[in-house]
């Protein structure tokens, strides 16, 4: 696990220097894995990964090499919709009034819009944390094949493909 978490913060590091990108936003909920209720096995697979140490070895990571570093709650970022621009309000327990949003997730990983528009449920959160952390981020350059079709990224593989590639040019 710590090599593979390892690995996925240096390829995390590697992109923002390769697109010269100078912040990282990471999307933060206190408290999330408390009496989770996901199922048996899926409740001790996913208590058992370590979000908190990630999130400090990638703020080392960030800090070492001059990118800053920014932890956001994610509040209401799955529920809201990126491409309509919906308020993003903070988590208040003693606000009773239900938030309505224009868009709603129909299914696992496909979040529809108000205008019946189609995206990535997993890139609409991270888009809303980004909209968060940086209120005035124009989002409309974000391609709509990458909104449906998000690049996945393995950690293990691409860091094994570079140490190939740079040992083969030597």
């Amino acid at each position: 696990m710590r090599d593979y978490l390892s690995k996925a913060g240096h390829l995390i590091l590697q992109h923002c220097l390769d697109n010269k990108i100078g912040r990282v936003v990471v999307g933060v909920n206190p408290g999330w894995k408390q009496a989770i209720k996901i199922g048996h096995v899926n409740n001790q697979n996913f208590v058992q990964i370590p979000f908190w140490k990630f999130r400090r070895f990638l703020a080392y990571l960030c800090e070492k090499n001059g990118i800053e570093y920014v932890e956001i709650t994610e509040s209401y970022t799955s529920k809201a919709s990126f491409l309509d621009r919906d308020l993003l309000p903070e988590f208040d327990p003693e606000h009773t009034e239900k938030y309505v949003f224009s868009g709603k997730r129909v299914k696992r990983g496909l979040y529809r819009s108000a205008n019946g528009q189609g995206v990535n449920a997993d890139l609409n959160g991270a888009a809303n944390i980004l909209r968060k952390a940086c209120p005035g981020i124009n989002l409309s350059r974000v391609s709509h094949a990458l909104c449906l079709n998000p690049i996945r990224l393995y950690p293990l593989a691409t860091i094994k493909k570079r140490t190939l590639k740079s040992k083969a040019a030597a």
